[in-house]
């Protein structure tokens, strides 16, 4: 059934299987090509022929029943799973365009706070005294990553059959259930409007950022107003630029055509997660982080799916999904609007 040493042809099965997954690849394995027609049951072969070699009494789909229950085996699926998940997640993921992102040592509730300095920076002449000022430390918020998970099953039936198409399906389908998750807990921190550490509400008159009106264009340039004239901790005026218009799912086309007709640089994002009229109005991440989504020290993708053992025997090959993930509000310097 191969012409080729089974570790050779393992060594293949993560391009083989991406492949098959149709992730492009510039630089695939020389043997992808040979295990194209049957990728999921002939690396189980191998997989089965690297535990042991076929014995008289076994045919070859024995040796596929053995191999697809491997750590090799599942870890193959794993490595290119995940590979097609994150590129769902990322296309799925509009929140992010807004977001920042905080990392987090471990699972423990890790609080955040927001920084200001005492003023602008003073004028200094030659030989002249510079100035002491302070970093103040205020508002602020606790978060705490938590993790989210999923088991996958690849049965007997679709590795023997080669159902590629149906297992890529069922990947990129948890690529997008973790981007809802993960949407989900942004929207909620919008929502929610939980006191600060401060003891005091995210959003509140006294605090510059609220334009109780419906969205149109008067209601748009009060907020983008009030992001330019808001006082910051230390006493400094915001002076932000709106980058981003965060809109309950009614508003989307209102908003679209609004900023279009109104030349405005700003990003539209619509959810069906916020209250109906709701709208917010963010500045660039980059330039004043607003709401984060928190992720793990150290891990580079939003979703790892990696292989598993369960408690009862299963007749295929087993992994888990997982996201890590949560969100936070970091700071006052964003607008609510709407009713």
């Amino acid at each position: 059934m191969l012409n080729h040493n089974p570790r050779d042809i393992l060594a293949a099965g993560a391009d083989a299987i991406a492949a098959a997954f149709n992730v492009p690849n510039r630089t695939p394995h020389p043997l992808v090509d040979e295990l194209a027609s049957a990728p999921l049951s002939r690396l189980a072969y191998a997989a089965g022929l690297a535990i042991r070699p076929q014995q008289s009494h076994e045919n070859d789909r024995a040796v596929m029943a053995r191999g697809m229950t491997s750590s090799d085996y599942a870890g193959l699926l794993a490595s290119a799973s995940t590979t097609l998940a994150n590129r769902r997640f990322a296309a799925v993921a509009e929140h992010r365009a807004f977001c920042a992102t905080v990392e987090c040592r471990d699972f423990k509730p890790m609080e955040i706070a927001t920084a200001d300095v005492d003023g602008e920076l003073p004028a200094v002449g030659e030989l002249q005294e510079v100035a002491y000022g302070h970093v103040l430390v205020g508002n602020g918020a606790t978060a705490q990553l938590r993790a989210f998970a999923r088991v996958l099953r690849a049965s007997r039936t679709l590795i023997v059959n080669d159902a590629a198409g149906m297992l890529a399906a069922a990947v990129e389908n948890l690529g997008t259930a973790a981007a809802r998750t993960e949407a989900r807990e942004v929207y909620s921190v919008f929502e929610a409007d939980a006191p600060m550490e401060d003891g005091e509400l995210p959003f509140h008159a006294d605090h510059g950022n609220i334009v109780a009106s419906a969205l149109d264009a008067t209601s748009l340039g009060a907020a983008m107003a009030a992001l330019r004239t808001m006082t910051l901790i230390g006493g400094n005026q915001a002076d932000l630029s709106a980058a981003h218009l965060v809109v309950a799912a009614g508003l989307e086309l209102a908003a679209r055509k609004l900023v279009h007709e109104s030349g405005l640089a700003i990003t539209v994002t619509a959810s069906g997660r916020l209250a109906t009229g709701r709208w917010y109005l963010l500045p660039s991440p980059e330039a004043a982080p607003t709401v984060a989504v928190l992720r793990l020290k150290g891990s580079t993708q939003p979703v790892l799916i990696e292989p598993w053992q369960e408690e009862f025997s299963f007749d295929g090959a087993v992994m888990r999904g997982s996201c890590d993930t949560g969100a936070v509000l970091v700071a006052r310097t964003l607008i609510r609007g709407g009713a």
